[in-house]
C-alpha cells in the first residue's frame, strides 16, 4: 500500500479524534484530545488500570467493534481523492457513536472505576483541564488566578502552534509523505510543553488547591498509553519506509 494511502487513513483518524476533542476544552491547534472515556472500550492498558471484569470487557467489546467498523471505508478518502461531504458525514456518525460509548461506559463501570477514569481524563487533558469550568469551580479559582492561568495557557498554545500539529510540514507530513518519526518527535515536544505549563499553573495555586488538584488527578498514569492500539497514534501507521506489504 502506498504512502498516500497511509496519509489518507492518518488524516481520517485525526479528523475522527477531533470529534472527541470537540467535546472537551481545546488544547490549541497543536494537540488532539484523547478521551479515556472513549478509548477505554478498546485500550487494554486503561482496562487493566480500571481492573475491568471479563463481563465488563465483553460489554465494551461490542462498542469497540462498532468503533473499528467506523474507521473502515476511508472516511471520505478514495484513490487519492477527498470527499468533503462524505468526511463530514463520517464525523457526524463518529460523534453519535461517541455519545453511545460514553453512556454505555457510564452504565458499565462502577463508581470507583468512573472516578479513576475521570482522574486519568484530567491527566490526559493536561493544560486544558484548567480551562474546564467544573475544574475551576471545584478548585475555587479566584479571578486573579484565572487571569494568570489564561496567560500560561495562551503561551502554551502559542508554543504548540510553532511546533506544528498533526498535518503540515512541521507536523510530520510533507509533499504527500508521512513521517512517523517526526510526528512522534513533535508529540514528545508537546508533552514536554504541557508538563511545564501544568507546573507553572500549579505554582499559581494555593497549597490547599494543589492538594485538591492532586486528589482530582489521582495516581500518575502514563497517558502515552492512550495513543497505543486502536484509536491512538502509537501504532498502525508506517512512515516513509515501505514494507513488503506495501
Amino acid at each position: 500500500m502506498r504512502t498516500s494511502r497511509f496519509l489518507a487513513v492518518a488524516l481520517f483518524v485525526a479528523g475522527a479524534v477531533l470529534v472527541v476533542e470537540a467535546q472537551q476544552p481545546r488544547q490549541g491547534r497543536g494537540g488532539f484530545g484523547l478521551d479515556p472515556t472513549i478509548l477505554v472500550v478498546s485500550n487494554k492498558d486503561l482496562q487493566e488500570e480500571l481492573k475491568l471484569t471479563d463481563e465488563q470487557k465483553a460489554k465494551l467489546k461490542v462498542l469497540a467493534d462498532k468503533q473499528a467498523e467506523s474507521f473502515k471505508g476511508g472516511g471520505g478518502f478514495k484513490k487519492g481523492e477527498f470527499d468533503k461531504e462524505k468526511f463530514a458525514e463520517v464525523l457526524k456518525e463518529r460523534a453519535k457513536l461517541n455519545e453511545e460509548i460514553k453512556k454505555s461506559v457510564e452504565d458499565t463501570l462502577t463508581a470507583d472505576q468512573r472516578k479513576r477514569l475521570q482522574q486519568i481524563n484530567r491527566q490526559a487533558q493536561g493544560v486544558r483541564a484548567f480551562t474546564n469550568e467544573e475544574v475551576a469551580a471545584d478548585l475555587k479559582l479566584s479571578d486573579d488566578q484565572k487571569t494568570k492561568i489564561k496567560g500560561i495557557v495562551d503561551e502554551y498554545n502559542k508554543d504548540v502552534r510553532e511546533i506544528g500539529g498533526f498535518g503540515g510540514g512541521k507536523g510530520g507530513f510533507k509533499k504527500g509523505d508521512f513521517d512517523k518519526e517526526k510526528l512522534a518527535e513533535n508529540q514528545k515536544k508537546r508533552e514536554k510543553l504541557s508538563k511545564a505549563a501544568v507546573a507553572d499553573i500549579e505554582d499559581v495555586l494555593t497549597a490547599d488547591q494543589r492538594k485538591q488538584w492532586k486528589e482530582m488527578t489521582g495516581a500518575p498514569f502514563d497517558t502515552a498509553k492512550l495513543r497505543t492500539g486502536f484509536g491512538g497514534f502509537g501504532g498502525g501507521f508506517r512512515g516513509k519506509n515501505k514494507t513488503k506489504d506495501e
